[in-house]
């Protein structure tokens, strides 16, 4: 009796499921067309990891850049940066600059229209510095290039010491010695990786350093002086550790 009453039920199914309408694709030709076009614009891919890891790799530098923050004098620091990535967010960097020095139009203008004056400006000028930096990078994250190609980019602070060598000048304006002094640095560090071994930095760092006018004034000198430089750089690291 069940047997019967079983066969009867799985023969109206099937019988029902043949006389149902079938569900095909309802899109028009147009549609479909259309997919071809913007189906891959409509896919979003999402990558929650870095595309490049820093951990425990090194990096090697070239920079260039400008002080402008000072009325007398233009700088521009040209020098190297190695940096070493303990972990992926921290690192310990090197960095030295040789500062090319130019006199401002200022300068040039109190010199050429004020007779008399045999000099106009602060009497020292830096003339490289080297430092030792700890760098956290905390932030980071992914753009897309030309629609295309997805990469990164990370941005971070830093803090360091190191050593400023500047020029102390005469009233003429003629250098009358050199000093080595201690400075310090703060400064924040953009970097906009171009593949896994190559990127592109931006850097703005403060520099501050003891304040020294002992070519003019035979008293010692109190209290610092600064420099705001602003540096474009290149940087190639070497491979991730296997």
């Amino acid at each position: 009796m069940f047997g019967r009453w079983a066969l009867r039920s799985l023969l109206c199914i099937v019988a029902i499921s043949m006389a149902a309408p079938a569900v095909g694709d309802e899109r028009t030709p147009l549609d479909k067309e259309l997919d071809k076009v913007w189906g891959k614009e409509r896919d979003v891919k999402v990558i929650e990891k870095r595309l490049f890891e820093k951990d425990g790799r090194h990096e090697f530098g070239l920079l260039a850049g400008m002080a402008p923050n000072d009325s007398f004098w233009n700088y521009f620091p040209v020098g190297l940066r190695y940096d070493y990535y303990f972990m992926e967010q921290l690192a310990l960097e090197f960095s030295g600059a040789y500062v090319i020095t130019q006199a401002t139009k200022l300068k040039s203008f109190v010199l050429d229209n004020f007779k008399g004056v045999q000099n106009a400006g602060i009497p020292q000028s830096v003339e490289w510095y080297a430092g030792l930096n700890a760098v956290w990078t905390p932030f980071h994250g992914k753009l897309a290039v030309f629609t295309s190609k997805l990469t990164s980019f990370d941005l971070g602070v830093l803090v360091g010491i190191g050593a400023m060598g500047t020029r102390l000048h005469d009233f003429n304006g003629d250098v009358d010695a050199r000093k080595v002094s201690v400075m310090g640095n703060v400064g924040l560090g953009f970097r906009f990786f171009l593949n896994d071994m190559l990127a592109l930095r931006a850097d703005y760092r403060h520099y501050l350093y003891p304040a020294d006018d002992s070519a003019i004034n035979d008293q010692a000198s109190s209290g610092a002086r600064q420099m705001a430089e602003i540096t474009l750089g290149f940087s190639v690291f070497t491979k991730a550790p296997q």
